[in-house]
């Protein structure tokens, strides 16, 4: 009878997985026997030896086969083996449970190599696997999905997969508990690369890692963070405390293992600074000298996502990546790019490292995709922007100015980098990028402040005509990077504002969406009336989901745009959630008080005194802007509450910085007017803080021009402080639209190429031949406060004849006084344009060098007047929580407030009310003159 020694059943199915392993000697044949001829061997040696024991016969058969077996490759299992992608690690040979069946199935899963192939098996046998059948063909198709995402949704909807995954689930929830720890971890590594989310399958095996974690390998505990973190399911405290008890005691992870646990934290926002610790200690142990490339380039990315500033670890992983930069593929540079520019902020010596790549990047740009090729050039702008802001802040401590000129990039000649990609994007043509290609290319070149008009305007067409497709991020950076950029796509914002309100997707915006949205119109200094109510009622409901930043930027928007709708209700609900808060960033709550004080006026007096008058708000660290902007507020108080807001603490720094602020520049054509009428020898004042006037109060802001004789102010405007009414600029151009296709027949378009797109200023210059555009929000305050002292302010553009005004102001001058109208004062005025004057006001997110030193104010300096303001103010307060608390428990009051913007509307009034009797208590006790 013939005899032969079988081969494991594992070798097909193991031989793409690593080594492979000799089978152990000294098994019975029936364990290795396979199919209808393994068992026939195995039944005919146990008949032959039972007939012919010990016979000559027999010994020369067993001789035989030992000589066979000693023929076969006795291999060692190599510890690497551990470190490869996730694989099926146990020998289905040495599971003495395993049944003939299910060790053919494994065979025939281990030969296949398509997908296709192997779900037929899952459709014919499937009542015969067990649960390692299971795991690897739920392992096959987790890495045909890794490869392929058309391949991942094709298995997802397929039949027989559905089947083997309810088969594979209730097999292994059936015996959690006694299956190894790479089987486990298998599943889930395939569930999570095919995008496949089961609750009940992920905790069991979750709770199992955390009760004996000990016994589980490094290479399963990675993967089993990998899946987690893949999903998106966040582990439960127990489990993280498991693995760091791991971490810390263990010493044999090694850098695959820690990677996908670092890997794992990045994505689910772990920052556990322990864990970085002991993957920070093993890579400068190790010095990632045998780790190949893709290593590398993931753990840049991970350090920069999680942003984990180990300099040391930092400084070795931009080494590294220099040393393989010729062998990283062009998505392992971005990745590593992506993660070095993120802490450029932090460490000035990865400079010459990303500009050195920079020089890397130039030179293949041509072999890289457009998707790679964008996201490069958004990871250079984010360097770009993150060194200058650290070199910003390095001079603003050494009191050095910079010299910034927003306005003015294309004076700068382009960087050779910036250069090759506009050729380069020019050369694979613009209708090529799809539209988050282009927005990571706009995007980048706006954070690296370079501004080529030419390139912009083929991308602004490129984005009007593709509107539909863009998501709402993506529109928002438009918005915002175009703003920056200085340069106005008028129809583009046009487009990209009616495509928001055709969506109708306001419950999907979250509050960074509701204040990019606010900050971007107004660096674009476009009004649109209906979406900025839309916005103030979203900040009134929805205020205590925002972030500080978001607060600060909603705000300056509606500020600067001078929406004044629902002002006094979103200015008192701020400072009332910065009162709840008590912790609020420095620069984000004096770019509040500023923009309450431009909204709300004195109707947010009482609130912005709550918050003045807490403790501690004096000991901050305002720059000299922050003091700037807080001084609007009292200003505010001065004018509009004729509070002697010079007895107050902090008032003498505040002013102090404002007058420093805003008497650094002066504009040319403010200038003009002022040697004009010196020249003419009519008094005035020029860029100068407005007196005084008999028995009314002292407004307190700067003007361009002061005749005190005349009580008169003259407003020199120029376009930037303009705002362009966006629905009534609309409707006039589709008027005429309408009007030049009846009349010659014209294309609506020829009309306008004058008013498209350019620089914001000439875009307002032109929008005004077609509507009146209305002040910005600091214009009209300043206005506002000079009006209330008794001052009347007349404007002048910046386009106007200095001669023809100077007459006028002559013929004024030579009248008595007493006899000069306000009609006078209107002719002298010319045109009642608009703008913006050129003498610096304290812009909120602007760089203000600090040119002065600033000493803190003391809080304990109280003055008498400011100690009964505080009582009285105590008292306010509490007469508004009582009204508050009435209105809320009466229930048929309640039920009238259909909408939280009614209830603060009328919150606001009562706040109103109690204000002025707190005013007018202090003028009876003679507290204020």
């Amino acid at each position: 009878m013939a005899l032969f020694v079988p081969v494991p059943a594992s070798s097909s199915a193991c031989s793409s997985l690593g080594p492979k392993v000799a089978t152990p000697r000294g098994r019975s044949l029936e364990r290795h026997g396979t199919g209808a001829r393994g068992a026939r061997g195995a039944l005919g040696l146990g008949l032959m030896s039972a007939m012919v024991s010990r016979s000559w016969k027999s010994r020369k058969v067993a001789r035989r086969a030992e000589e066979m077996e000693m023929d076969l490759p006795a291999l060692d299992l190599d510890p690497k083996a551990l470190d490869s992608a996730p694989e099926l690690s146990f020998m289905i040979e040495e599971l003495p449970s395993r049944n003939s069946s299910s060790l053919i199935v494994q065979h025939r899963l281990g030969s296949e190599t398509q997908i296709p192939a192997v779900l037929k098996l899952v459709e014919e046998y499937l009542p015969k696997f067990d649960i390692y059948n299971c795991a690897t063909a739920l392992h096959k198709c987790g890495l045909s999905a890794r490869d392929d995402d058309l391949t991942a949704r094709q298995i997802q909807s397929d039949p027989n997969f559905i089947r083997l995954f309810s088969t594979a689930k209730k097999q292994m929830l059936s015996q959690v508990n006694e299956l190894d720890a790479s089987t486990l971890t298998t599943m889930l590594w395939a569930c999570a690369r095919l995008s496949i989310y089961d609750s009940e399958l992920t905790t069991a095996i979750a709770a199992d890692a955390t009760s004996r974690m000990n016994h589980y390998s490094p290479h399963s505990i990675g993967l089993l963070m990998f899946s987690l973190g893949y999903s998106g399911v966040r582990p439960r405290p127990s489990l993280q405390k498991a693995l760091l008890t791991e971490l810390q005691g263990r010493s044999d992870f090694d850098t695959e293992s820690l990677l996908l646990v670092v890997y794992a934290c990045m994505r689910l926002g772990i920052r556990d600074r322990r864990i970085m610790e002991v993957a920070g200690q093993h890579i400068l142990e190790t010095g990632l000298s045998d780790c190949e490339p893709l290593t590398v380039a993931s753990f840049c990315y991970c350090y920069g996502k999680l942003e984990y500033w180990e300099r040391n670890v930092l400084a070795l992983l931009a080494q590294r990546s220099l040393e393989l930069v010729e062998d990283l593929s062009p998505r392992m540079l971005v990745m590593t790019l992506l993660g070095l520019s993120s802490a450029v902020g932090q460490m000035e010596e990865l400079d010459e490292t990303l500009e050195k790549m920079k020089v890397v990047v130039e030179d293949r740009m041509q072999s890289l995709s457009h998707r790679d090729l964008s996201t490069l050039a958004f990871a250079f702008g984010k360097y770009s922007l993150l060194a200058r802001e650290r070199q910003e802040m390095v001079m603003s401590q050494e009191n050095i100015k910079r010299k910034k000129s927003a306005l003015d990039f294309n004076a700068i000649e382009a960087e050779p980098f910036i250069k090759a990609l506009k050729d380069e994007v020019i050369r694979r043509d613009h209708d090529t990028f799809t539209m988050q290609e282009l927005n990571l290319l706009v995007y980048a070149l706006m954070r690296m402040e370079h501004r080529d008009q030419e390139f912009l305007s083929v991308c602004a067409q490129r984005f009007e005509e593709n509107a539909a497709e863009l998501m709402l991020v993506e529109i928002l950076n438009i918005l915002y990077a175009f703003g920056k950029l200085d340069y106005l796509p008028l129809s583009l914002v046009e487009t990209l504002l009616e495509e928001i309100h055709r969506r109708d997707e306001w419950d999907q915006m979250d509050p960074a969406a509701w204040s990019v949205l606010s900050y971007s119109l107004a660096l674009n200094q476009v009004r649109y009336e209906k979406l900025m109510d839309r916005i103030a009622v979203h900040f009134c409901e929805h205020v205590r989901e925002y972030s500080d930043q978001s607060i600060s930027m909603l705000l300056w928007g509606l500020a600067f745009l001078n929406c004044r709708n629902h002002g006094e209700v979103v200015a008192s609900t701020c400072l009332e959630e910065i009162a709840r808060r008590g912790e609020f960033s420095n620069t984000s709550l004096a770019i509040c008080f500023y923009a309450a004080a431009i909204l709300g006026g004195k109707a947010a007096a009482l609130p912005a005194m709550n918050v003045m008058m807490m403790e501690g708000f004096w000991r901050r660290d305002f720059t000299v802007a922050s003091y700037a902007q807080i001084y609007s507020m009292l200003a505010c108080w001065q004018a509009e509450l004729g509070l002697p807001v010079e007895e107050l603490v902090g008032h003498t720094v505040c002013r102090s910085c404002y007058e420093d602020t805003t008497s650094r520049y002066m504009g040319e054509q403010h200038r003009r007017l002022s040697d004009r009428l010196r020249i003419q020898r009519i008094p005035h004042e020029a860029n100068a803080m407005a007196p005084a006037l008999d028995t009314v109060g002292e407004a307190g802001v700067r003007a361009d021009i002061v005749i005190p004789k005349l009580r008169l102010v003259i407003e020199v405007e120029g376009p930037q402080r303009s705002t362009i009414p966006m629905e009534l600029l609309t409707e006039k151009l589709r008027e005429e639209d309408q009007a030049l296709l009846e009349g010659d027949g014209k294309k609506p378009a020829e009309i306008r190429k004058t008013v498209i797109a350019g620089e914001r200023s000439d875009v307002l210059v032109q929008a005004r031949e077609y509507v009146e555009c209305g002040l910005s929000g600091a214009a009209a305050f300043k206005r506002r406060l000079l009006r209330s002292c008794g001052w009347r302010v007349v404007t002048v553009s910046f386009n106007e004849s200095e001669e023809y005004i100077a007459d006028a102001l002559k013929r004024m001058i030579n009248k008595d006084p007493s006899e000069a109208s306000d009609s006078d004062a209107d002719e002298a005025s010319g045109e009642m344009d608009i703008g913006v004057t050129e003498a610096m006001e304290p812009g909120p997110f602007d760089s203000v060098p600090e040119s002065m030193f600033v000493e803190k104010p003391d809080e304990s300096m109280i003055s008498e007047f400011e100690s009964k303001l505080r009582a009285a103010h105590d008292l306010a307060q509490k007469k508004v929580k009582l009204r508050l608390m009435e209105e809320r428990e009466d229930f048929a009051a309640s039920a009238a407030y259909s909408e939280p913007l009614q209830y603060r509307q009328w919150q606001v009034s009562v706040e109103k009310e109690v204000l002025a009797e707190m005013i007018d208590g202090l003028k009876q006790e003679k507290v204020i003159p």
